[in-house]
């Protein structure tokens, strides 16, 4: 019996261009993860993709595992609070760590342009993720989707260390 082969992972910024792709893998993610209807995806596309000023005017950073990109985060602003934008891990990726792993990125980055918290719109099914790394909810916007009564963003912060 051969042993397991040992993934090569990486954490690098995204490249101009690759927008698309990074757009196509968060539409996945969440479709794959939270099983949204379509008419949720599409009242809310505008907050969940990733444009060419992602890449260019932010720091964003994506996981390759095997030079495959699996995951990836935007920070946004600077000190003293930067925003977590967007993180998200392909569907087909979940389970593995690799958010963890893209969270401590972030974290550090952060951390090394002088910020000393992290603002977070959090997806309610993301909240359990973003709790369990430390972050706190401070509150919930106050409107829903017309087609999800009740799903409310989490607005979230996390002091860095």
């Amino acid at each position: 019996m051969e042993p397991d082969p040992v993934e090569t992972i990486n954490i690098r910024p995204a490249r101009d261009g690759e927008h698309v792709a990074l757009t196509a893998l968060v539409i996945r993610s969440v479709e794959g993860t939270w099983d949204y209807p379509d008419e949720f995806m599409a009242w809310n596309l505008e907050d969940i993709i990733i444009e060419p000023e992602h890449i260019r005017d932010m720091i964003t950073n994506v996981v390759e595992v095997d030079g495959r990109v699996a995951g990836v985060y935007v920070l946004r602003g600077g000190a003293p609070e930067m925003e977590l934008s967007r993180m998200m891990v392909d569907a087909g990726s979940t389970g593995r760590g690799l958010g963890r792993l893209l969270w401590e990125h972030a974290v550090e980055t952060a951390k090394q342009f002088g910020v000393d918290e992290l603002k977070i719109d959090s997806d309610p099914n993301a909240e359990g993720f973003y709790l369990r790394m430390g972050a706190v909810t401070i509150g919930e916007f106050d409107w829903s989707p017309p087609m999800m009564p009740g799903w409310h963003v989490k607005t979230m912060k996390y002091r860095i260390p």
